[in-house]
């Protein structure tokens, strides 16, 4: 779980640099500002940051944070990534790789193809030439629907005939999985275009090429800069806007 906490000017520092602050409100004030603080990086800040460093992330990505809001009691707040994915991938799995760099982890359809027996432990699927991607750069909904549900015919790595999927063999849709006879050509997820009847018309592209080396990120999002930035920029502004929000609930007699 990626977890920052706010760095910088203490809560006692500002409370100083506000003329006649009352004791008593001084931590309602702050964890006010910490939380408002840590709500601007989560919904803005840190959004901000993701357009910028990835291409066209996807809602999915954008709304992927959290926030676990001050009290007067505990005068922390943090920012953090989802790791409860639903029925989709936790973002902090493909998140945390892009933060820290390093190899990703597997992927869904990766685990998916594992199941019916065509990747073997270790390896991964690589999109390639064939592959229709989506205006994410991401391989289609659509085209990994297909391919999956042409493997539940080889469910386990046996196919329909007794085939072990390993070998190769074609699958409905125009499908080939495995290792492709001549030339060399890498084991993966082939479609053969052109004739059907006539296979000298015909050929093979890939869709996805199965690797044993593990995809390595960089560290592209800069997730600890871009909150440290807000909590520098935001903190005080908020404290002192708090303050004597704080200050008149107490004078009104009613709880802060």
């Amino acid at each position: 779980m990626l977890t920052i906490k706010r760095r910088g000017i203490s809560a006692t520092d500002a409370a100083a640099n506000v003329a006649n602050v009352p004791r008593a409100v001084v931590p309602y004030a702050a964890s006010t500002a910490l939380t408002r603080t840590v709500q601007y990086a989560a919904k803005t800040a840190l959004p901000q940051e993701m357009r910028r460093s990835f291409s066209g992330p996807v809602a999915y990505t954008l709304n992927s944070l959290r926030v676990e809001p001050a009290t007067k009691d505990k005068l922390s707040a943090r920012v953090l990534v989802k790791n409860d994915s639903g029925a989709g991938v936790a973002p902090e799995n493909f998140l945390f790789p892009q933060v820290e760099g390093g190899p990703r982890k597997g992927k869904r359809f990766e685990n998916a193809l594992r199941y019916a027996g065509v990747l073997r432990t270790g390896q991964y699927a690589m999109p390639a030439g064939g592959a229709t991607m989506d205006k994410n750069g991401n391989v289609s909904g659509a085209q990994i629907r297909t391919i999956l549900s042409a493997m539940k015919s080889i469910r386990g790595g046996v196919g329909a005939e007794g085939q072990k999927a390993g070998k190769g063999r074609r699958l409905k849709n125009d499908l080939f999985v495995g290792k492709p006879n001549g030339g060399n050509r890498p084991e993966g997820i082939w479609r053969r275009e052109g004739s059907r009847t006539n296979r000298e018309s015909s050929r093979l592209r890939p869709l996805f090429i199965f690797t044993s080396q593990a995809p390595q990120y960089g560290q592209r999002f800069d997730f600890d800069g871009a909150v440290q930035q807000v909590a520098r920029e935001r903190f005080r502004p908020e404290f002192e806007k708090a303050v004597p929000q704080i200050a008149a609930r107490f004078a009104r007699g009613g709880r802060a």
